[in-house]
């Protein structure tokens, strides 16, 4: 097959397409034609009533063919590095995406009891003492008394709340979607502090979170062991360790990774068959940082009710308040709930930790 033979209008486009090219990776105005054609050509560029720098022929050379040879002159104007030299030519990468901290996840709330309410303030019937079987072969003797005992479970909503002001012109001129983003950072905000709340809630502007809660069932640790966490674990009576689970901190979690049983095996295990799920003496783990390192929790979380009266709520402005006059973007995030664990037996404690 022959070889095709370019025309000298066909070279000359080409060499007009690859400069263009060249110039603008550079941040470089396009030439005019004349002036390429008489550089490439091997003629001093220097066009008619205009006098062109030293060197230019060797510097188009070497931005279109990349042949700088040694000639300082050309390798500083063509130096990246350094900002007089070239650096300003060429532009900042910049990606429309900001780095952000990997957000926590729900690690109690998918566990807890939800109740919505449409009043700011209850009370729910509670048991407080079970019935009691007896026996008697008597005849005729009566039936010994079993009264169950009853009492109630208070609540009164709280709110947790925030908001954002911006100006204007950073929401309309970010290369970022701002707003979609503050949405985003609230809402995985309100996520991590309802866990907190659940974990270690002071019960008096917030909801009562299980570590404030006055549960009878508790080991004194110290060093956590092997025989310790089974003290915990049979500190809680059966019928809730069907479906209890640990929550500690990672410090805690960390520690007893270290353990092994009677039989030197592990107590801490990931399960393959389930997403890898973390277990501790079979039963599954919650971490939770904002737990105190000396305390671990044992228990049902379903018998923690959170009392929803209104779900998370999101409003933006731009006329509300001082944004209207100060040209502002605001954004405002809230939800009102409380919450407290409705049966304290349903968990047990071990406390004094130490190592």
């Amino acid at each position: 097959m022959s070889e095709k033979v370019l025309s000298v209008e066909e070279f000359s486009e080409m060499i007009d397409r690859q400069v263009e090219k060249a110039l603008k990776e550079l941040g470089m105005m396009k030439p005019e034609r004349k002036d390429v054609v008489a550089v490439m050509a091997g003629e001093e560029a220097k066009p008619s009533g205009r006098s062109g720098p030293s060197g230019v022929q060797k510097f188009f050379r070497a931005a279109i063919l990349g042949d700088a040879g040694n000639d300082p002159r050309v390798t500083k104007a063509l130096s990246e590095a350094t900002d007089s030299a070239g650096g300003y030519l060429v532009p900042d990468d910049f990606r429309a995406e900001v780095v952000r901290r990997l957000p926590e996840g729900s690690e109690l709330y998918p566990f807890v009891t939800v109740i919505p309410t449409k009043r700011d303030a209850g009370k729910i019937p509670k048991l407080s003492t079970d019935v009691a079987m007896s026996w008697d072969d008597t005849e005729n003797a009566a039936f010994a008394d079993s009264d169950p005992a009853f009492g109630q479970l208070s609540y009164t909503i709280h709110r947790m709340n925030a908001i954002c002001r911006t100006s204007r012109e950073l929401l309309e001129d970010s290369a970022v979607d701002l707003a979609g983003l503050l949405t985003q950072l609230f809402t995985e905000a309100v996520a991590a502090e309802r866990d907190k709340v659940i974990a270690i809630g002071d019960g008096s502007t917030q909801p009562q979170g299980i570590y404030s809660a006055s549960i009878t069932q508790s080991v004194t640790v110290g060093t956590l062991s092997y025989a310790k966490l089974v003290d915990i674990e049979q500190s809680l009576k059966k019928k809730y360790r069907r479906r209890a689970r640990w929550v500690m901190s990672n410090t805690n979690v960390g520690r007893i990774k270290k353990l092994v049983d009677d039989n030197g095996q592990p107590v801490f295990h990931r399960d393959p068959t389930a997403g890898f799920a973390a277990t501790i003496l079979g039963y599954p783990v919650s971490q939770q940082d904002d737990l105190p390192d000396h305390t671990i929790l044992f228990g049902d979380l379903s018998y923690y009710y959170l009392f929803d009266r209104q779900q998370l709520g999101i409003e933006t402005t731009t006329v509300g308040g001082d944004a209207f006059v100060k040209h502002q973007f605001y954004i405002k995030v809230w939800e009102r709930l409380d919450g407290k664990l409705a049966l304290e037996e349903a968990f047990a404690k071990g406390t004094g930790i130490t190592g």
